[in-house]
């Protein structure tokens, strides 16, 4: 009789170590997860080896799941790690670290990483009868300190992406792709933006973050109940380079150190003209808005423009200016107080900062 006895789960699986960490890779039907997997979310932090469980995270990923089941489209599940504190067999095919794992039905298999990826899965089939399979990277009779410190490890060095790459590589998000084809084909817009940080670096020689952009281009968007049509959208950005001078500024300075002392391409900013757009649609056509941005910046010369955005002018707004260099202030109540004051100027046809605020 098999040492894992009469019952027993069996699944396709290679061997390896890492270190001396006995490792098996398996992939398995997801219908059998919630059979396989035992629950690590019960006792106190230093009882576990997995943090509890966030019903919200794992909703999260449900949703996704079914979001593309239901548009057909592709989607990933990265592979579950646990340990298993039961009896493991393997039969091996030949010399190839190849072969069959079998541990038995009432075996003791907690994660230690992908606790929410398994919920919302254990979900998706309980819901909707696609069959998928799930990679599950399995260790062996390892003590709770060591998975503790696994579970540690793997989340102390993995750096997870920028909030800014991941929108610029999600196909999903279509204001975001939609600003992709934009910013990347546009001669200014490709030479001053910032795909992948979402603060741009000191020391980079480019100006405004792809993520501030998106994330102001959200805001107003879709104003009214109606999406604008992507022409609208730029043109909206075309006269947003009129009204900050991006590009007479861009050439001969060096963007950290213009952006220490003023403010109108730091991401507060950015979100502040989002904000202000989509107020001005509300009692505006597209065209007005963006006739009116243009005049403001016909109307005025360099030294008005830096007069406005010199940062300490918007102490009070979205800058804190008790010290001797100010500072700016990043929060969505901050971004609200400075886009009323763009409203103000763009409503009146030209930079002013008194009694504005």
């Amino acid at each position: 009789m098999s040492k894992v006895g009469d019952y027993f789960f069996e699944f396709p699986a290679s061997r390896g170590l890492q270190g001396s960490t006995l490792v098996l890779m398996m992939t398995i039907p997801a219908r059998s997860l919630s059979r396989v997997l035992a629950s690590d979310n019960h006792g106190s932090t230093l009882e576990r080896s997995q943090r509890e469980l966030n019903p919200a995270r794992a909703k999260k990923f449900y949703e996704y799941l079914v979001a593309a089941y239901e548009k057909k489209e592709p989607f990933i599940i990265p592979p579950l790690v646990g340990n298993c504190n039961s009896d493991i067999e393997f039969e091996e095919f030949g010399n190839t670290n190849v072969g069959v794992v079998r541990f038995p039905m009432d075996a003791e298999i907690k994660l230690f990483d992908g606790q929410h990826r398994a919920a919302g899965i254990a979900e998706f089939c309980r819901t909707i009868s696609e069959p998928i399979h799930i990679p599950l990277m399995l260790t062996h009779q390892l003590p709770l300190k060591t998975r503790q410190q696994f579970f540690s490890d793997i989340n102390n060095n993995v750096s997870k992406p920028s909030a800014a790459i991941n929108m610029a590589y999600d196909g999903r998000n279509s204001t975001a792709q939609g600003m992709v084809s934009f910013l990347t084909q546009h001669n200014v817009f490709s030479e001053i933006t910032d795909f992948e940080h979402n603060v741009v670096p000191a020391k980079s020689s480019l100006w405004v973050s792809f993520k501030a952009l998106s994330d102001a281009t959200a805001k107003f968007v879709g104003t009214g109940g109606k999406a604008l049509s992507e022409g609208d959208v730029y043109d909206i950005w075309e006269a947003w380079l009129s009204l900050t001078a991006a590009e007479d500024i861009r050439n001969g300075v060096v963007p950290s150190e213009y952006k220490r002392d003023y403010i109108q391409f730091h991401a507060v900013m950015i979100n502040a003209f989002g904000f202000a757009v989509h107020d001005l649609l509300k009692h505006h056509s597209v065209r007005d808005v963006v006739l009116m941005i243009e005049e403001v910046a016909t109307k005025s010369t360099i030294m008005d423009l830096e007069n406005f955005f010199l940062i300490s002018s918007w102490g009070g707004v979205c800058a804190s200016t008790g010290k001797e260099r100010p500072t700016v202030i990043a929060s969505v109540s901050a971004q609200k107080a400075a886009a009323q004051r763009l409203v103000a100027v763009i409503k009146n046809g030209k930079f002013i900062v008194e009694n504005i605020a």
